[in-house]
């Protein structure tokens, strides 16, 4: 080294190129595995939600005779409001997804049967929940039963 010369000291221009790209690697697997993890959470509100509803609904019948009424184009905030007010449940539970939950209420009187509906996350589609739901008789297919689709029901009596 020449006396006038000082020493270098810091990273190349190589060695810094490296490190980002280990940092980008790293929080691109941080962030897969994330969303990942959010998916099955958001599942797991879902199935939580369910259990919820069906507990309530299977309470108001036991006690009216007959579900809340409702259609598709009804909010379910509106359709469930009497488990709410009849001390069912806390508050109406909330989808964590882009997919609102459905309800649905068939047979007249609405002493036939109760259809809620949610669309998983993470978990792969399915013949539904269960896998016999259908509401409009046996010989029709219903959009819960399809294989091909991401819809969970959950199905009461009818």
């Amino acid at each position: 080294m020449h006396p006038t010369q000082q020493p270098q000291h810091g990273f190349t221009l190589i060695e810094l190129l490296v490190v980002i790209a280990i940092i980008g690697i790293l929080s691109a697997t941080v962030l897969v595995s994330l969303n990942s993890a959010r998916g099955k959470a958001n599942d797991a509100k879902i199935r939580a939600d369910m259990r919820q509803l069906s507990l309530a609904l299977n309470l108001y019948y036991d006690e009216h005779g007959s579900y809340p009424p409702g259609v598709d184009t009804t909010p379910i905030s509106t359709s469930l409001k009497p488990l709410v007010d009849d001390g069912y449940l806390g508050s109406i539970p909330t989808s964590p997804n882009q997919y609102p939950y459905r309800y649905y209420l068939y047979g007249q009187g609405g002493t036939v049967g109760a259809l809620v509906v949610a669309v998983f996350t993470a978990t792969p589609p399915s013949t539904g929940y269960p896998g016999s739901c259908r509401p409009w008789g046996a010989e029709v297919n219903n959009w819960c039963t399809q294989s091909s689709n991401s819809y969970y029901c959950l199905c009461h009596p009818y």
